[in-house]
């Protein structure tokens, strides 16, 4: 699965979006002195986004190992009408994410 820039930034803001509806809540007790890192919230949704992005693999084993045995048989064959809609169908999304951002 390729994952374009739009996509990333739509989540992003979905996830700002989700983030500034939920209350805030302070993880330093009252009273104690010291010092004090911060971290901007930008950051902190890249990170999260990051994370999220992070546990999804790279390349599907079974499906890689399933094509490689029928391109090596010589039954493996490209249905041009697919890859023509889901060439469409990914310019299309590209352009309404676009337009939402």
């Amino acid at each position: 699965m390729k994952i374009s820039p739009q996509q990333v930034q739509l989540i992003t803001k979905l996830y700002r979006d989700q983030k500034a509806d939920s209350p805030r809540l302070s993880k330093n007790p009252i009273g104690v002195n010291g010092d004090k890192v911060t971290i901007s919230e930008a950051s902190q949704e890249m990170q999260a986004v990051m994370a999220k992005l992070a546990t999804i693999p790279d390349t599907r084993a079974d499906m890689v190992a399933k094509l490689r045995r029928a391109i090596e048989g010589g039954t493996y064959q490209v249905p041009s009408r697919e890859v023509a809609e889901k060439f469409l169908e990914r310019v299309l999304v590209d352009k309404m994410l676009e337009d939402d951002i």
